[in-house]
């Protein structure tokens, strides 16, 4: 059995064996579970997948601050190699959540990454029939429409496996060992969408030799600015990795409209900054954790949108680079999409200090023209964070929703989504031994603006703009000068 490095100072301990959280962070973790089954028993399920695959994971605690804890991982082949590039992760939270997460990103990362990318998987689309179809609620639709063909995956409607499989271990299709399917693990099909593969993974444009492959000669150059793995999520069965999924996929579209809202729309008055003092008890301990380790105010602003998921982010200035500044979370939960919002921010923090010195910076050249999006790119929200007025914290017990099992907040989640417009797709990436299974999710037309931190040169789309006519705010000219860009 590997050693963990469980700390600092370096010392080891074995597996499962790390201190458990406080119970003030234990309080908030276990109010709202969308786990399939324990901490324990998630970490016996992938130690054994990994077990069958022949690879062993390599686990170090980077950093902790009041019972916040940052944890990699790097998934090792039996010569003590890293896997494949993509092979390693990162967790959040208290101290078991942080590593059993490490451990589940790391596979997550491997197995909807380029080493497993399987071109008799791929179909070429008409971009300009894509363009026409759902993905018209796309910012990227007119540059999609320009592409020619276009590489594709199929992608099911998640109504269309309501309610999803009834566990690890149900018989459900395995992968291989580098994540092709075996032929009962063919994708559903029915009314299925077809997704570009730039627009669901950052590796396909810069992997010329995939796309070759692929048979793929398409330029997407314009496609790739709006190219992020938001949606890419794992679990112990199909319904626990679709659950995250989908939260992630709305809490990436709850930032990317704030900063849509307040730099392209300045639109401040829908904004609301949670008085800490109306914190519960365990939510006020990592936020004053929070504000000793980064030395700054940490604010929590509620993002919640017209979908209806709660959403929150964390948010201080006191960071190295722009990414640094910011936590997000969504879930059914008040408490836990906070919770959420306030441990990532933690890893961000925890991550800046345990890796310093000189950072690579995102380049803002192409936003030079742009005023209103270079301002966004910046994320400094402080002017606006002070002027907000403070609300207090309203966590609505979820008990009043039918929604408990992970099989009934997936069909909340799918339900709140389809009911704004948004209907919801997936596709499995793979199935690993036991059941753990890897998915992407993707919803047309939830917004993408957030890549602008990026220096990417994106726009908010249709979703945006029709939430900000509705408001009555109007987009500057400065920041749409590009459009067409």
């Amino acid at each position: 059995m590997e050693q963990v490095n469980a700390g600092p100072v370096g010392a080891a301990v074995r597996p499962g064996t790390a201190p458990g959280p406080s119970p003030a962070v234990r309080a908030v973790t276990g109010a709202w579970v969308e786990r399939a089954m324990s901490l324990e028993g998630a970490e016996r399920s992938a130690r054994a997948a990994l077990e069958t695959l022949g690879w062993r994971p390599e686990l170090r605690r980077l950093g902790d601050h009041g019972g916040l804890e940052l944890w990699s991982c790097r998934l090792l082949d039996a010569d003590g190699a890293q896997v494949s590039d993509w092979a390693q992760g990162a967790g959040k939270g208290a101290a078991d959540e942080a590593r059993v997460g490490a451990l589940f990103e790391a596979l997550e990362h491997h197995f909807s990454g380029p080493a497993c990318f399987d071109p008799a998987r791929v179909t070429m689309r008409s971009g300009e029939d894509l363009a026409a179809g759902p993905l018209a609620a796309e910012a990227c639709a007119p540059a999609l429409a320009a592409a020619g063909t276009v590489a594709c995956h199929d992608y099911t409607p998640i109504h269309a496996v309501l309610p999803p499989g009834s566990g690890p271990g149900s018989g459900a299709p395995v992968h291989g060992p580098n994540g092709s399917p075996s032929e009962d693990g063919a994708q559903e099909t029915a009314g299925s969408l077809a997704v570009p593969l730039v627009l669901a993974g950052t590796w396909y444009f810069d992997r010329p030799e995939l796309r070759q492959m692929a048979g793929d000669g398409t330029d997407y150059r314009a496609l790739a600015r709006y190219s992020w793995n938001s949606g890419s999520a794992i679990g112990v069965n199909r319904a626990e990795a679709l659950v995250h999924a989908l939260n992630e996929t709305i809490e990436r579209d709850a930032v990317s409209l704030l900063l849509a809202r307040l730099f392209v729309h300045r639109d401040t008055r829908w904004l609301r900054v949670i008085d800490p003092e109306t914190l519960p008890a365990q939510l006020a301990a990592a936020h004053h954790a929070l504000r000793a380790l980064s030395g700054s105010p940490v604010h929590l602003v509620e993002v919640t949108t017209d979908i209806g998921v709660p959403a929150f982010i964390a948010y201080t200035h006191n960071a190295a680079c722009t990414e640094g500044r910011i936590g997000a979370g969504a879930s059914l939960s008040p408490a836990y999409a906070a919770w959420r919002a306030l441990a990532e921010l933690a890893q961000r923090q925890l991550g800046e200090r345990a890796f310093p010195g000189p950072r690579v910076t995102p380049s803002m050249q192409g936003l030079e023209r742009y005023p209103a999006l270079r301002a966004a790119a910046r994320l400094d929200l402080r002017d606006h964070l002070t002027r907000a007025p403070r609300v207090p914290f309203r966590d609505e017990d979820p008990g009043d929703r039918p929604s408990r099992t992970l099989p009934e907040q997936l069909r909340e989640l799918t339900g709140l989504l389809t009911a704004a417009g948004h209907r919801p797709y997936h596709r499995v990436s793979a199935i690993l031994p036991g059941g753990i299974t890897v998915v992407h999710a993707f919803v047309p037309g939830l917004e993408r603006f957030w890549l602008v931190t990026d220096g990417m040169l994106v726009i908010p789309g249709p979703r945006a703009k029709t939430l900000a006519s509705a408001s009555g705010a109007v987009p500057t000219r400065s920041a749409y000068r590009g459009e067409q860009a």
